[in-house]
């Protein structure tokens, strides 16, 4: 679930290299999906909220990936795809008898989380933990590359990097490629399973984002959204933008340094898996631009 998005897109390739068949369901809203399968790949137009969609989408498979996430999309809601769509899907492949779930989750999930995002990433961990499947918990931090679209967004019209308050507080990123590689790797090694798992890329402050990405452009600035805004869109803005409130309340937490932490230990665990990192991201995204 959620082979459509940014993790997905990633995944879904690697996932048919390593010789796996694959069923990608997905509502085919932010990203059409094709008419027809090919290249080992089935697509099935469906909803996380019917279970009807999401039994026909675990039917005879042996494991389940969710990478789904209803925080970064315009419309959608992070109670209905993060909780309760990742518990409804849980429960229809334990009914199916698919034998491990991936569930990707995020650091700093928690039942008593800041943010809505991190109390529902918790809900759905609790419901794998306890599904009787094999399962594997795979916490990530933000996405790089999401990021990186979000503060470059006024850069080429209004020649402007966005900064998220302070600026100060570092952030644990995880590449899009690098979290696939993960999900990849959790499904042959045992020693990632019946586990809760994090991974992180490369930890930086919102000020050396900036930096970085208006050295390589060669022109700009910053802007920056000063934590009074913040605090004031993430109330304000819920009744006409519920995803900048999201938005603002995820840098308020961010602020207070919580979303950064130690990929050390799971790197000197799993040293083969490989790191995908600022530069290499930066540098794909400029090759994508000029094809």
């Amino acid at each position: 679930m959620g082979g459509t998005g940014r993790l997905g897109r990633a995944l879904v390739p690697m996932l048919v290299a390593a010789g796996h068949r694959v069923r990608v369901m997905a509502r085919g809203v932010s990203t059409s999906l094709p008419e027809t399968a090919g290249g080992g790949v089935e697509f099935l137009h469906g909803d996380l909220a019917s279970e009807t969609d999401c039994m026909e989408a675990v039917a005879g498979c042996t494991t389940a990936v969710f990478a789904a996430s209803g925080f970064g999309v315009t419309g959608s809601d992070p109670r209905a795809v993060d909780r309760d769509g990742a518990m409804r899907l849980v429960r229809a492949a334990a009914a199916a008898g698919v034998e491990h779930v991936v569930m990707m989750s995020m650091h700093g999930a928690a039942p008593d989380g800041p943010i809505e995002y991190l109390r529902c990433k918790a809900a759905a961990e609790e419901t794998v933990r306890t599904s009787g499947m094999a399962w594997t918990v795979i916490r990530i931090g933000a996405l790089l590359e999401q990021r990186l679209e979000t503060i470059t967004a006024p850069l080429e019209s209004k020649g402007k990097v966005l900064v998220f308050g302070s600026g100060s507080a570092p952030v644990t990123y995880t590449s899009e490629q690098d979290a696939a590689a993960v999900v990849l790797r959790a499904l042959s090694d045992p020693a990632l399973r019946n586990r809760v798992f994090e991974w992180g890329t490369q930890t930086l402050t919102g000020n050396e984002l900036a930096q970085v990405v208006l050295s390589r452009a060669g022109h700009g600035k910053v802007k920056r959204i000063p934590p009074a805004a913040e605090r004031f869109l993430s109330i304000a803005a819920r009744p006409f933008s519920p995803f900048l409130a999201r938005v603002a309340g995820a840098a308020i937490w961010e602020e207070t340094g919580a979303a950064a932490f130690q990929p050390a230990p799971s790197r000197a665990e799993f040293p083969d898996i490989p790191v995908t990192g600022l530069q290499q991201v930066l540098e794909s995204a400029e090759a994508g631009c000029q094809r």
